[in-house]
Formats: structure tokens, C-alpha cells, sequence
């Protein structure tokens, strides 16, 4: 095979593979955005701390919990952060979170969980069906936005606000069930669930 048909070829891989992804309704989807230099962020304006957190696991039910991971080697605070769905947000404590740890905002009174930031959230965390975003503002623009979850349908609230971010492809949502405890990210961007 020459040069140039190598490379139409690898086009056509890459193109098919985009639609194929952007069209089923359970694609592997990021949570986050991921970090441009391999995990590392020099620290930077506070309204970008944002983009040191994924969203890693959701509780689902009404002792419900977000948990987000801090997956650079650099420390941040969640103090300059939301939690939100549709247009209501919470604000998230200052609480450091090392690089590489974990840190979880508790519906309830966060009872057998680890690293817990905050209890109490306002949040609602329906089992068959819902949506998280972390946002560095509680104005709900696209340039705030860091992190986005939706499952067990589509559209939500701020499903267009991920979409224009470049988080989430429209008509994707991660899969559920009335009976889900638990959605989490598997190796490679794939949310699952625990019944």
C-alpha cells in the first residue's frame, strides 16, 4: 500500500470512529478536562482550578454522593467550585484535596464514606435518571464549566452547556437503572453502574 492510500486509509479510521461514538447513547464520554501536560498544572488563576477535578463516581439515592478527583500532582482547593444541576448549584467548601486523591460532597451526613468535603448538599441524585456539572462560577456559561455527567437519559438542563463546552457529545448519557446504587468511571472513560 503507498504512502497516500496509508493515509486516507487512517482518515476514514478516525472519522468512522468519531460517528460511531458520537451516535451511541452509552459512548465513552469524559467527565473532565483532561490535563494538557500529563497530570501536571503549574498552580494558576483560582476561576481555573476547575480543570484539575474529574468527576470520578456518583452515589446514586437520597445518601447520594459526587465524588471528584483531583488527578494532577498538584494540590487544589474546592472552594471556587459548584456543583450543579439545571440551574441550581451548590457551593463547595474550601477543603484541599492533594493531587491523586479523591474528595466527596454527601447528599446526607456522608455516614461509611472517605474523604468527605461537605454533607448536606443540596443535590438530587435519582437512581434511573439525572445530571452533575462542576462549574468554577455559578453563572452556567460554557467557559465555567469543567466537568459533566448525565445519565439514564438525554437532554437535561445543562446537557447543551457540555456539549458547546466540548465535555459531553450530544445524545450520549451514561447508562442506569431505577434500581442503580452507584455510577461509576472505568479505565478508558466508560460509565457503569452497580445494582
Amino acid at each position: 500500500m503507498n504512502r497516500s492510500a496509508a493515509l486516507v486509509g487512517a482518515v476514514l479510521v478516525l472519522v468512522l470512529g468519531a460517528c460511531t461514538s458520537a451516535s451511541s447513547p452509552s459512548a465513552s464520554l469524559s467527565s473532565g478536562n483532561p490535563p494538557a501536560s500529563g497530570g501536571s498544572f503549574e498552580p494558576g488563576n483560582a476561576s481555573d482550578v476547575g480543570r484539575y477535578f474529574r468527576i470520578n463516581e456518583v452515589g446514586l439515592g437520597p445518601n447520594g454522593w459526587v465524588t471528584l478527583l483531583n488527578y494532577t500532582d498538584t494540590a487544589a482547593s474546592l472552594g471556587t467550585l459548584f456543583l450543579c444541576q439545571g440551574d441550581r448549584c451548590v457551593d463547595l467548601p474550601e477543603h484541599d484535596v492533594p493531587g491523586g486523591t479523591e474528595a466527596r460532597v454527601a447528599v446526607g451526613d456522608g455516614s461509611g464514606l472517605e474523604d468527605v468535603a461537605m454533607t448536606g448538599a443540596d443535590l438530587t441524585l435519582e437512581p434511573a435518571n439525572g445530571e452533575v456539572g462542576l462549574f468554577s462560577s455559578a453563572d452556567l456559561d460554557p467557559r465555567f464549566i469543567w466537568a459533566y455527567l448525565e445519565w439514564g437519559s438525554t437532554p437535561h438542563g445543562l446537557t447543551q452547556t457540555a456539549v458547546e463546552a466540548a465535555l459531553w457529545i450530544n445524545g450520549s448519557y451514561a447508562p442506569s437503572s431505577p434500581n442503580a446504587t452507584r455510577l461509576w468511571q472505568r479505565e478508558g472513560g466508560w460509565w457503569v453502574f452497580d445494582e
